[in-house]
């Protein structure tokens, strides 16, 4: 074989130009994907790169030797990319074929600032792109690509993203290996900072190392994975330490991954997060310790303790927030004078959808298990430019009586413990609201059951039974009597006139007679007055629900002593006539400063027995039951019956005329007849 003739000197001239200029290149064009050429002017080059890029530019010097080794120093393209240096080095035997590569491009202390976008896309890649589109859009450029270096080294810089939906990531020792592809880039440790200022929400992530596939000249992340990971996530003023935390896509196109493991009193707990490129956020794990969102729960909702399982999703909407849940909770306790004097226990399975929105929220149906008992809730609800609106529908599936009542905290059930029932129940309740209605209009309720209950034992401390006969009855003010038939301060309903028990059936509950307990129209348009004055305005309780409140529960108002009001009242109803019922009712009922009982309110504000009172007084002390404090005040400051007492008077007076007791003559009688108050009512403090 004939050895290799030495080059000429024209022939070196010609080499040694094409070196320069190709080295020139790589130094410039491997690391940022550009297409400019070195020239002999340091300022010339800049001002080339700087217009290729689209944005400002600077080099400070250019140092090229034959070796094959390119210098640049002090390179800055606008504030994406800084460097102190990036050395090239040209292998000669590429040169010497025609085909220059880098063997090996470093990078010295680079400072890259990116803000990457949800679909990984970013200002950096956008300036990669324009660089790779001037070079193959030249004149005489190249169909294929360009030649790409073996190896590329970052040294003592930072290279950090603001990743939309994510927050900042930073990268330090980070060495670049191009394939075909792209780019992979490996790096030493990874720092992670997140947070969603609106959640209270924030996150900090340590790793020992991490990789990374880029595409080129996208520079689209197609996959990427830190590992060895340590940090802290904090919810409002908590924060929860995670341990061995793995993060990244795995996958192209799919979602950004995180997995972790939480401590629980010494136990750890694994627990799983994916975002995907819509926003979504999906939390998955098994008893993972709930006390870190205690600062985003709502006021009575306890925490600490808490653990959940299964699945939630977040998604975010235009103007609110999808929560999506498939799990159950336990350790939840709810602490909220509304709903029990006492905390309660809540152990319970969720699955369903809520979307909130700052005008309502919308329920997609939603099943609720709690013990036995599955609730399913569906619905909405919005505040529209003039008014509240919406439907809300409960159901209950069929459940045995017995294991409905065992589903509830011992907290709820009070004094119904005890109670021992056979059969089945399931039913469904609606609520529709529309509050721009005429007023009377804007509640509507309805209610239809399924089954039926029988009670085999009566609850101990509230057996209904005992109100036929003579017991020991606690009044508001904290003093207890004897009360029943054949005592002292009993007035029998057969000593009344008829007008007494119908004056506070008027006033009280029109549908009495009719109704089994319970008046869905009462309740409804008691709910709506509510809700027309954001208030707890007026009570929806019949005559009967007031009785059992009476006798056995507190006056105050919660969801556990409505729960118990509504099963005594049902109870009530199945164990004493309606005759009964309003009897004992007008012998406990308050009628003045300590004065309970239809007897005693007769002797202390006329000085007459029951069967002596006159139709206008008897509405007068039925128009009492809902202030009796109140409406005994004033008619004393006046000195007898007040105008605001007097149209009391007359309201119940109207309903006895439209409930068909009374005709108009006898009403209008009443309302001209005087009302004779005893004087000593009249001076009593």
């Amino acid at each position: 074989m004939r050895p290799t003739p030495w080059p000429t000197t024209d022939e070196m001239t010609t080499r040694e130009r094409l070196f320069l200029a190709v080295t020139g290149v790589l130094a410039v064009g491997a690391p940022c994907g550009a297409a400019a050429w070195v020239d002999a002017r340091t300022e010339r080059l800049a001002d080339e790169l700087g217009a290729a890029a689209g944005v400002p530019a600077s080099i400070g010097a250019i140092d090229a030797d034959l070796t094959g080794t390119v210098r640049l120093s002090d390179i800055a393209l606008g504030s994406l990319v800084r460097a102190d240096r990036i050395e090239a080095s040209v292998g000669l035997d590429s040169l010497l074929a025609g085909e220059p590569a880098a063997d090996e491009i470093c990078v010295t202390h680079p400072r890259l600032a990116a803000e990457v976008d949800a679909n990984g896309d970013s200002d950096l890649g956008r300036l990669v792109r324009r660089l790779s589109a001037r070079r193959t859009s030249a004149p005489g450029a190249a169909a294929s690509a360009s030649p790409r270096a073996r190896r590329i080294i970052v040294t003592s810089g930072s290279l950090v993203a603001h990743v939309a939906g994510v927050g900042e990531v930073t990268a330090e020792d980070v060495e670049l290996v191009p394939d075909e592809a792209g780019v992979r880039v490996i790096t030493g440790s990874v720092h992670v900072r997140g947070g969603s200022p609106a959640a209270r929400a924030r996150v900090e992530l340590a790793f020992q190392r991490g990789a990374a596939d880029v595409t080129l000249p996208q520079l689209h992340v197609t996959r990427a994975l830190a590992v060895a990971g340590a940090g802290t996530a904090t919810v409002g003023d908590r924060a929860i330490p995670l341990h061995d935390v793995a993060a990244g896509r795995l996958r192209h196109g799919g979602p950004l991954e995180l997995r972790a493991s939480v401590d629980d009193g010494g136990v750890p707990r694994d627990i799983a997060v994916d975002m995907d490129r819509d926003g979504a956020v999906t939390l998955h794990g098994d008893r993972i310790p709930l006390g870190v969102l205690s600062g985003l729960a709502p006021h009575g909702l306890e925490l600490d303790g808490a653990h959940g399982t299964g699945t939630l999703v977040l998604r975010k909407r235009e103007g609110g927030l999808r929560v999506e849940v498939d799990g159950s909770v336990a350790g939840v306790r709810l602490d909220h004078r509304t709903i029990a004097p006492e905390a309660l226990p809540v152990d319970a399975r969720v699955h369903g959808a809520l979307e909130l929105a700052a005008d309502g929220f919308v329920v997609d149906d939603t099943t609720l298990a709690l013990g036995t008992a599955t609730w399913t809730i569906g619905g909405w609800v919005r505040r529209g430019p003039t008014a509240l609106a919406g439907r809300v529908d409960v159901a209950l599936a069929a459940v045995p009586c017995n294991d409905l009542l065992a589903s509830l905290p011992a907290e709820l059930r009070g004094p119904l413990d005890g109670m021992a029932m056979t059969g089945s129940v399931g039913g469904h309740a609606r609520v529709a609201l529309d509050l721009a209605a005429p007023a009377g209009e804007g509640v509507q309720l309805s209610l239809a059951l399924d089954g039926g209950c029988r009670v085999d034992t009566e609850a101990p401390a509230a057996d209904v039974s005992a109100l036929a006969g003579i017991v020991d009855h606690a009044f508001p003010d904290g003093s207890t009597a004897r009360v029943g038939k054949g005592m002292p301060t009993w007035t029998p309903l057969t000593d009344m006139r008829a007008y007494v028990s119908a004056a506070f059936v008027a006033a009280e509950d029109a549908a009495f007679w009719d109704h089994h307990g319970f008046d869905l129209v009462q309740i409804g348009r008691s709910l709506e007055i509510d809700l027309r004055e954001h208030r707890l305005a007026r009570g929806g309780s019949t005559i009967s629900q007031q009785l059992v409140k009476n006798a056995f529960l507190t006056q105050r108002r919660s969801l556990d002593r409505k729960i118990q009001e509504a099963a005594l009242t049902w109870r009530l109803e199945q164990r004493l006539d309606k005759r009964q019922i309003i009897e004992r009712y007008l012998n406990v009922i308050e009628l003045g400063p300590r004065i309970f009982g239809i007897g005693a309110a007769a002797r202390y504000w006329f000085n007459l027995p029951a069967a002596q009172l006159t139709l206008h007084q008897a509405a007068f002390l039925a128009a009492m039951t809902s202030e009796p404090t109140s409406m005994s005040r004033r008619v004393r400051h006046a000195g007898g019956l007040d105008p605001d007492s007097a149209t009391r008077v007359d309201v119940v007076l109207r309903g006895m005329y439209l409930g068909g007791t009374i005709d108009g003559a006898e009403m209008l009688a009443a309302h001209e007849a005087p009302m004779m108050f005893a004087a000593s009512a009249l001076t009593r403090e």
